[in-house]
């Protein structure tokens, strides 16, 4: 794509100051972030992949009693051993209520956002709210610290009638309160025969009984945990799509379980054949990337072998071997778009697993090596994020997470290019995402967002992360670290900023209303970042019914009339006179805030009429508009000192 600037839309960032023009490949950052490239509203898309995982789950033993604890007590704490789908019930359990999968909320420890004690915070139990709670990755100390607070956040849960389902850790320790000893909901293992049907269904692939009841089939599910069924369920999809159209469900399943048969011996028998380490830098270069061209893997393996120091071999090139006869060594070829690929299928999977595992001091190297990747030749964009997403796995597979993370910093310094820019969205995307490392990044990101100097590129990153992968499972931190950017110093990362938190709240009222209770308009620099976020989501449509919002809306507007100038809100009144004009029900509320605004700040008045006179021109339907402004503006209470909000 090019590098010059443009502007596509109204709704996206405009660069507005000097500087480094990032904009032009802004998107470019936000699609790099998420492994999901459907293009999928984010937060729409987390409610649709609960759906989804309700779908295809199969209750374990023990459901029956923890639905019956979480109607009657509004709370449940599910224990199971590792690998049988504790998570997935407690999300099930929470999206079988009304609403449950629009209002659910997956708690975080605090200490993620702020250096305290404390766990949990109370203002994230909204009314109604489905309440995750998973500690089953949780250190020692912290689970101390849950169990501790959660008998009162219990009471708070209670007293506003939402629901919250906590997932015990697999080593769990009976000594908490006794009355949360009753609500324990002990899960045993769904059957995984049903789990892979259920996987599958979601693929449209219905294989009868007899397809099933292979020996191989059978003794790898009696000990798979659930995500290795999802694993296998996925694998026998994408053999289908691969297959000639003459296969059957036999052939799709053979290939499935040849990729996940256990151990690495293939691999050790052969790499105890390659003798020299330009064969092995060449194998693990082709496992990293699997899929690139020809010409990329080459000069990739020789890059590689520089990384890890090793003796290169100096010959005239005429009396080297060919590349395909030294890829038919490691067992791959190059198909007609000279795309190189292993023979067996997923042998890439268990060459990355056993270099990473057998070779520990090839780590670091391999970092170095990554960092590299935007030197390497014809290698495309896709190609790139799937290495560093191969990478980050492994890094998050063993831990720990530091190498990851510093590659990411190394990717955003202010001299990067765009493809490394992308590269440290795809890495920061694979680790807030994490299981078991997620708080690390997600702390780091918090903490990065805090800084008003921010590195340019590094703030965008950020953003996107933010607003493509946080948001899906965590929407208040993502939310809680974007307010933090659009008070950057910098004007395109404040505009960024403030059209990912638009978007990111847009088809979430929970988080909506939850981003204008935490805005501090003011006449100081942030409450003018704050008065910028509120002109950019101001949105009368929202929550018509809710009378404390509206007085929170007059709030804001008051203050983004008085410390504003005129040029700052009249595009935004606009706005809203346009969405209250078009939904005539909704008018009488929405021009009501706006003289509530006006009759605090009676100064203001008169700009906000001509203003409203101007949008309605000579439009007999916009001038009606106008003069219920007008009444609504002379029948508002008197002014008043506007509360805090």
């Amino acid at each position: 794509m090019t590098t010059s600037s443009h502007i596509d839309s109204s709704h996206g960032p405009v660069n507005s100051g000097s500087g480094p023009q990032y904009i032009s490949y802004y998107q470019d950052i936000r699609a790099s972030a998420a492994n999901d490239r459907s293009g999928r509203d984010p937060r729409r898309a987390a409610v649709e992949e609960l759906r989804s995982l309700r779908r295809r789950f199969v209750s374990p033993p023990g459901s029956d009693r923890a639905r019956r604890l979480l109607e009657d007590k509004r709370a449940v704490l599910l224990h199971a051993r590792p690998g049988h789908g504790a998570v997935t019930a407690a999300k099930v359990l929470l999206c079988e209520l009304p609403q449950g999968a629009r209002r659910f909320q997956e708690l975080v420890d605090q200490a993620e956002e702020e250096d305290v004690g404390r766990a949990i915070d109370t203002d994230h139990v909204d009314e109604g709210a489905a309440l995750l709670l998973d500690l089953s990755v949780v250190s020692g100390s912290r689970y101390a610290a849950f169990m501790a607070e959660l008998p009162g956040f219990l009471e708070v849960v209670r007293e506003r009638d939402a629901w919250l389902v906590t997932v015990l850790p697999g080593e769990w320790r009976t000594g908490f309160d006794h009355l949360l000893q009753g609500l324990v909901a002990p899960l045993g293992r769904p059957d995984a025969l049903d789990v892979l049907r259920a996987h599958l269904r979601e693929h449209h692939i219905c294989p009868s009984p007899s397809e099933l009841a292979g020996e191989e089939l059978g003794l790898l599910l009696e000990k798979a945990t659930m995500a290795e069924v999802a694993d296998l369920a996925q694998g026998i999809a994408s053999a289908a799509e691969d297959a000639s159209s003459e296969s059957g469900f036999g052939s799709w399943l053979s290939t499935a379980l040849t990729a996940r048969r256990p151990g690495m011996d293939d691999v050790e028998k052969h790499l105890a054949e390659l003798h020299s380490g330009t064969q092995r830098a060449l194998l693990l270069a082709t496992a990293l990337l699997h899929g690139a061209r020809t010409d990329t893997i080459h000069e990739a393996a020789i890059r590689l072998m520089r990384a890890a120091k090793h003796p290169e071999v100096v010959a005239p090139p005429l009396q080297h071997r060919t590349l395909s006869a030294r890829l038919s060594d490691i067992r791959a070829a190059a198909d007609t778009a000279s795309r190189v690929q292993f023979e067996a299928p997923a042998y890439d999977d268990r060459v990355r697993t056993y270099f990473w595992d057998n070779y520990p001091q090839l780590r670091a190297p391999l970092g170095h090596w990554v960092s590299q990747a935007t030197e390497f030749p014809a290698l495309g964009t896709s190609d790139r994020l799937d290495l560093v997403t191969r990478f980050a796995r492994e890094c998050l597979r063993t831990g720990p997470p530091q190498e990851l993370g510093n590659l990411a910093e190394r990717w955003t310094r202010s001299s990067a290019s765009k493809e490394e820019l992308s590269m440290a969205a795809r890495a920061l995307g694979e680790g807030v995402a994490h299981s078991r490392y997620g708080s690390v990044f997600r702390h780091r990101l918090y903490a990065w967002a805090q800084d008003a100097a921010l590195p340019t590129p590094r703030a965008h990153v950020l953003i996107g992360v933010c607003s493509e992968v946080l948001s899906r499972r965590f929407p208040d931190q993502a939310m809680v670290r974007l307010r933090h950017l659009s008070r950057h110093q910098q004007p395109d990362v404040r505009e960024a900023a403030r059209e990912a938190l638009s978007r990111i709240t847009d088809s979430d009222d929970r988080l909506y209303r939850s981003l204008l209770g935490r805005l501090r308009p003011g006449a100081d620099p942030r409450g003018r970042r704050d008065v910028e976020v509120f002109l950019r989501v101001a949105d009368p449509l929202r929550l018509r019914d809710d009378s404390d919002l509206h007085t929170l809306l007059a709030d804001h507007w008051t203050a983004a009339l008085a410390h504003t100038p005129r040029a700052g809100w009249e595009a935004p009144l606009c706005g809203w006179l346009d969405r209250a004009h078009s939904e005539p029900d909704a008018s009488p509320a929405a021009l009501g805030i706006l003289a509530a605004a006006c009759a605090r700040h009676r100064a203001a008045f008169s700009a906000v009429y001509a203003a409203a006179c101007a949008w309605a021109g000579t439009d007999q339907f916009r001038t009606r508009t106008v003069d219920m402004l007008w009444a609504a503006t002379r029948s508002a209470p008197s002014p008043r000192t506007p509360a805090s909000p």
